[in-house]
């Protein structure tokens, strides 16, 4: 295949070029060592923050079948891993709380269940020592949204329920049947014990890695914007290159050259900053290769509607700028709302940061193959759409 020839002599310029080598490779692990010994000390506050089992003290004074939900099903089965649930007498448990052998704990009052099945107000009392720290915090959180749930599905069911006419028997929905309790009312997902925080340097160095893969796309894309403007091109066409292989040559070069710059800067900050990326290696390549893909084909898009080599280079660096600062590169992702996360995922380092973080966290091949595909679907949709309109223009041109 005549593509071939091509993409290896890109990736021969690039290799001999040592301003090029500069920039592709040692630039971004420079970088990736000042920031991450900078904001070292930031990061590893998050890192030391952990939350370990503690024991919950509670004196059910209603026994009904809600208390006995959030005490057995919510606390002692959905929050096993945080939580110890031991079940004392009301007295019992302030003395416990007094005499600091608990942090924590909960009384339950008599008409817990019916006030929440009839929409009255209720109150769990807390009892804590001083400064028990989070663990308050939590006990609190989840009687809460365990409440709002019972509120909001009976008055679901108040909404629904048909309105019985003649002599049909009413319902009287102050009192629990069995079937508005079968169900949990409340779910509760607790974090993986394998999840791990990620470190200033780990961060660092997927969020340099991306945008400097960035900047690599860019400067490909620049070259062929180039050699279309000089006779380089019209030399390459001469020797019955078709038009199709040209672009394919060239797509295949730059993937070559972003896949080898990804490799080197993940092998050297594992070889000289110690960076975990993560145990599944398999998805941190699949991860990559996707990413290159993506960027490939956003580049090839991006190219394809702007002519001039100088035009691209400065639009191309200003929004390699734009899409680092909105992709977490520049900004950790930590300060960003949750909508913005969200919406990064569109972007391709965005999306591809996210995922190295995942990894990184502990996260299986398994996890992360929506982004995946989610990437070589957005890499395939640029791509086409690319490649449409260089043909369309091309023809345009010899018309």
């Amino acid at each position: 295949m005549t593509f071939w020839w091509l993409a290896i002599k890109d990736m021969l310029i690039i290799v001999r070029d040592k301003k090029a080598f500069l920039t592709l490779v040692l630039m971004p692990l420079l970088l990736i060592a000042i920031l991450g010994a900078a904001f070292g000390d930031i990061m590893k506050q998050d890192e030391d923050v952990s939350i370990e089992k503690f024991s919950l003290g509670v004196a059910n004074l209603d026994k009904g079948p809600l208390s006995t939900v959030l005490t057995n099903e919510v606390f002692s089965k959905g929050l096993s891993k945080q939580i110890k649930l031991e079940t004392y007498q009301e007295e019992r448990l302030r003395e416990k709380i007094k005499n600091h052998q608990l942090s924590v704990g909960i009384i339950i009052p008599p008409n817990f269940t019916a006030s929440l099945m009839s929409g009255s107000e209720t109150s769990v009392r807390l009892l804590t020592v001083p400064d028990p720290g989070i663990k308050a915090t939590i006990v609190q959180t989840v009687i809460e949204q365990f409440s709002n749930s019972i509120s909001i599905e009976v008055l679901a069911s108040r909404l629904t329920e048909p309105v019985n006419a003649g002599n049909q028997a009413t319902i009287d929905q102050s009192k629990p049947t069995s079937e508005s309790i079968k169900q949990p009312v409340l779910k509760e997902k607790t974090i993986s014990a394998k999840t791990k925080p990620v470190g200033s340097f780990q961060y660092y160095a997927a969020a340099m890695s991306v945008m400097f893969l960035l900047m690599t796309v860019v400067q490909g894309v620049t070259a062929m914007i180039l050699e279309k403007e000089q006779d380089v091109y019209k030399r390459l066409l001469t020797t019955n290159l078709t038009y199709t292989n040209y672009l394919s040559g060239k797509m295949l070069g730059l993937m070559m050259i972003s896949l080898a710059q990804a490799f080197i800067i993940i092998l050297g900050t594992k070889l000289l900053f110690d960076v975990d990326w993560g145990s599944s290696i398999y998805g941190l390549i699949l991860m990559t290769f996707a990413f290159v893909f993506n960027a490939c084909g956003l580049g090839i898009l991006a190219g394809s509607f702007i002519k001039s080599e100088k035009v691209f280079n400065v639009a191309g660096s200003f929004g390699t700028q734009i899409m680092s600062a909105l992709g977490g590169s520049m900004v950790p992702l930590y300060f960003f709302p949750d909508w913005v996360l969200w919406v990064t995922k569109l972007l391709p380092n965005g999306l591809a940061l996210q995922t190295y973080l995942d990894l990184m966290s502990g996260a299986t091949i398994a996890e992360i193959l929506p982004a995946v595909a989610g990437s070589m679907g957005l890499g395939l949709l640029f791509c086409a759409v690319g490649l449409i309109r260089l043909s369309l223009g091309r023809r345009k041109s010899y018309a």
